[in-house]
């Protein structure tokens, strides 16, 4: 069954008359009933009753006029929908971002693209970098921002750097790295660590500071996609 069968088909019903159903269709006469035909050998029955002048559907044709309708309808509907998605008219798009990114960060981002492509639906999410990194390699994902550890390339996602920011360790006075000036990604390797600011844990000690930006190891935010979306 084609499409262009079954609109042949609806334009006769609707007209009763194969004629007039053909010039709707912008199509000869005998290139109609050919299709008409093509359709009733593929139900086993005939679907219009010609006689002479007068042309009405049979029984199987009014059984079946129905279903015909709601193919045509879908047809066009899912026409119409993928035009939009490759005109990006309408498309939706997947995002994750990294928890503890800042919203300030990305907040103009969000807006550019808004404002190109008013028909991207953007579907925000936040997780863990490692979370949206298998995310996005399953595909649930078409896009995702989160913060790199170091600028070694990962192999596997396209990437993009979009900004650089300094990283701040909070530890106890007394651990081991308290007095340490620079703080590695590697020292901190099976340690218990978090990050928060001077207000919320006042008996920890910051490690960190902008004038030691310099020396201790940054966290590049990138946004990192499979080439999956258009």
């Amino acid at each position: 069954m084609e499409i262009s069968q079954v609109r042949y088909f609806l334009a006769v019903a609707k007209e009763l008359n194969f004629t007039r159903a053909a010039e709707q269709c912008n199509v000869t006469q005998p290139a109609l009933s050919r299709a008409i035909k093509l359709l009733e050998d593929e139900f086993g029955g005939a679907l219009f009753h010609r006689e002479r002048r007068f042309t009405h559907l049979t029984e199987l044709g009014r059984m079946v006029e129905t279903y015909l309708e709601g193919v045509f309808a879908n047809s066009r509907q899912a026409k119409q929908i993928a035009e939009q998605y490759v005109n990006l008219k309408k498309m939706p798009l997947r995002v994750g971002i990294m928890s503890t990114i800042a919203p300030d960060e990305i907040i103009e981002l969000i807006a550019a693209v808004r404002g190109h492509h008013p028909g991207v639906e953007l579907h925000l999410c936040d997780s863990d970098a490692v979370s949206l990194r298998r995310r996005l390699l399953e595909g649930n994902l078409e896009a995702a921002i989160y913060a790199l550890p170091s600028n070694v390339p990962d192999e596997e996602v396209h990437s993009l750097h979009l900004f650089q920011e300094q990283m701040v360790m909070a530890v106890h006075m007394a651990h081991r790295l308290a007095n340490q000036s620079v703080v590695r990604v590697k020292d901190m390797s099976n340690k218990a660590t978090s990050t928060a600011t001077t207000a919320s844990l006042p008996a920890m000690r910051m490690r960190s500071s902008p004038s030691r930006a310099s020396r201790s190891a940054p966290s590049t935010g990138a946004i990192a996609t499979t080439g999956r979306w258009p």
